[in-house]
């Protein structure tokens, strides 16, 4: 693989690369839909305008660098694991003037020239092991940036050991970050920026197979949302993160248990970290928190 200064010149001379730390990856893959793209002496086989059309290509351990305005709400494949999808920016943006892209950036948000479908995410995932990497989202109305599906059917597997890192989520009517339907495990949302929405990370019952186990929560930012983290998080970490401006539920974890939630800063004070402020927790969770108003932790579960 050669490089000349900058992401949008790197030039793959095979379709195989290595990223420190994440080991080898097997094909390259463009998505770029205002066009432009392709690779030395292989200008367009690896460029698509659309997840969809670049889908039936994907194979385990594959890499998409995602460049431009994505409008789409899409399907990942079955049977393809440890994908990851990277945003070719230098930080996630929301790329557009009045919905006209600006040029760069790495923003993914619903259709506008067909009618989106209701409830449907933009990215919906089906498969273990795929990480989503340094994008922009804006969702539909009511709908979900990304969806994890775990149904143990034959159409929805189990999108488990999903990392999403260093994405933004912002705006939508009603919209949702993430959202784990029928309770996924090992899901790590880390260094991200959650703001005006209904809410961040929202769990559902979906199929029922499970509640969400030992999922991690590191580092994101809460700003402005109606909730930010309503989901059940059995032996889950939260940890790291900043809650700011929001209305109604910061951190509800109804139906888990023995989670730990600490090192987190709220914009409460002590007294108030109650489930009457939207702090609910478990009788066998380890809470241990920053608050406004006092400089030494706040322990012990919300009550």
């Amino acid at each position: 693989m050669t490089q000349a200064g900058f992401w949008r010149q790197t030039q793959p001379t095979n379709q195989r690369v290595v990223l420190g730390g994440y080991g080898n990856f097997n094909n390259v893959w463009y998505l770029l839909p205002q066009g432009g793209g392709g690779t030395l002496g292989n200008p367009k086989r690896n460029v698509f305008a659309t997840f969809a059309e670049l889908a039936p290509n994907l194979r385990d351990k594959d890499l998409i660098i995602l460049g431009g305005v994505l409008r789409e709400q899409a399907l990942a494949p079955l049977g393809v694991f440890d994908v990851t999808i990277m945003g070719g920016a230098n930080l996630p943006r929301q790329a557009t003037n009045s919905g006209v892209p600006t040029g760069g950036g790495a923003y993914w948000t619903f259709p506008t020239e067909t009618t989106p479908t209701a409830a449907t995410a933009l990215l919906t995932l089906r498969e273990q092991g795929w990480a989503i990497q340094n994008i922009a989202f804006t969702p539909f109305t009511s709908s979900p940036c990304i969806e994890g599906i775990r149904a143990e059917s034959a159409t929805y597997p189990d999108p488990s050991h999903l990392l999403i890192d260093g994405c933004l989520m912002i705006d939508g009517t009603t919209g949702i970050g993430f959202q784990d339907s029928g309770g996924c495990s090992d899901v790590v949302i880390q260094d991200c920026r959650f703001q005006s929405l209904a809410t961040a990370i929202k769990g559902i019952a979906g199929a029922g197979i499970a509640t969400p186990l030992t999922h991690q929560y590191l580092r994101n930012f809460f700003n402005q949302n109606t909730n930010d983290i309503v989901i059940g998080c059995s032996y889950g970490i939260i940890q790291g993160n900043r809650f700011k401006n929001t209305t109604t539920q910061k951190v509800d974890l109804t139906a888990g248990g023995h989670e730990i939630v600490v090192l987190n800063f709220f914009d409460d004070n002590a007294a108030d970290i109650d489930p009457a402020h939207g702090y609910t927790g478990s009788a066998a969770g380890t809470w241990g928190n920053y608050t406004l108003n006092q400089a030494a932790l706040q322990v012990g579960q919300p009550a």
